[in-house]
């Protein structure tokens, strides 16, 4: 049964990947066949869907999060910090061999990119979800959430929940960082696509600054109303409706962009959970993964615990993210 203060809380289900991250933030990339000391280093649970989850969580909001963590060496760390942020979790390899894969991201401290470097792709089959609700999720769970996002991994798993959530009535969000299988299928149930400058739709050729244009009237054409494409450091495109709009992102010097994405789609499903206004819910999601990439680990954005240096010192806390929250 769900208290008080969590039924006040926003709700939102989250469903995708889960990772676990190491991240080593370097002076300079190492050239091959080298050796080198990191800066920083920070190990966490990660993933797009999981960092989204985390964030809505982090800002008070009630998270519900369906991925894939299964076992292996990095499953139980991962499993004990979603429950110590009060992320409940529904894992889709529970009984398989699947294990949670380990992301390796390095960090260039002179310009906050990242290379990452992912395992290979797992190839165990996992099972379907419900398509009923009350059948699919915990009984704990409640009613379905009013925003669902999706980073469209898992789909043909989950593909029956998100469409009977969405014809309960609930927002179904996507995280388009990439084309992926199911990504044209799931379009028409959308309610709000939000995706990176990389996104390409399928006969495009991935470049640097992309085509926001065309990836904004391709899922206009497939009926959805809210689309946003974000473009790094540069200004989010936003359109509502046959509405463009442009939301200009502050000028920082930024430690660590990875899952800054993340954050914008966590925040954006916390505040559109509660409003229901794209362009306002975007605007201060936008601040709030700007504060991101100023510290190392999503959860030191929040005044979490900072990362802790090669030498055993701590870096120094971010900035709690009060002031980004304001109206």
């Amino acid at each position: 049964m769900d208290s008080p203060a969590t039924m006040a809380a926003p709700r939102a289900l989250f469903v995708g990947r889960s990772t676990f991250d190491i991240l080593y933030r370097l002076d300079v990339l190492p050239v091959e066949d080298s050796k080198v000391f990191a800066r920083e280093f920070y190990a966490a649970p990660g993933g797009p869907a999981l960092n989204a989850a985390l964030t809505h969580a982090l800002l008070g909001g009630h998270a519900l999060l369906v991925s894939a963590v299964g076992g292996g060496k990095w499953a139980a760390a991962l499993r004990e910090e979603l429950l110590r942020r009060g992320v409940e979790l529904l894992d889709l390899a529970d009984g398989t061999a699947y294990e949670t894969p380990l992301s390796t991201t390095l960090l260039n401290a002179a310009t906050g990119s990242r290379t990452i470097v992912n395992p290979p792709a797992s190839l165990v089959r996992l099972p379907p979800l419900a398509a009923e609700w009350s059948n699919a999720v915990p009984a704990s769970w409640g009613a379905i959430p009013p925003v669902v996002l999706c980073d469209g991994f898992f789909l043909e798993e989950a593909s029956a929940l998100l469409t009977a959530c969405r014809e309960a009535g609930a927002a179904l969000c996507l995280d388009g960082g990439s084309w992926k299988p199911g990504t044209a299928e799931i379009a028409p149930l959308l309610t709000v696509a939000i995706c990176s400058e990389r996104f390409a739709l399928p006969g495009q050729t991935e470049t640097p600054g992309g085509d926001p244009e065309s990836v904004m009237a391709w899922f206009a054409a497939q009926g959805v109303p809210c689309v946003a494409v974000t473009r790094g450091a540069r200004s989010i495109l936003g359109w509502e409706r046959g509405r463009g709009f442009e939301i200009e992102v502050a000028k920082i010097e930024a430690t660590d962009t990875l899952g800054a994405g993340d954050v914008l789609h966590g925040a954006f499903c916390h505040f559109f959970a509660m409003t229901r206004d794209f362009e306002h819910s975007l605007r201060k999601a936008s601040a709030i993964a700007t504060l991101s990439c100023q510290s190392l680990g999503i959860p030191t954005t929040f005044g979490g615990p900072p990362p802790v240096r090669p030498d055993g010192a701590c870096a120094a806390p971010a900035v709690r993210p009060d002031a980004a929250c304001a109206p």
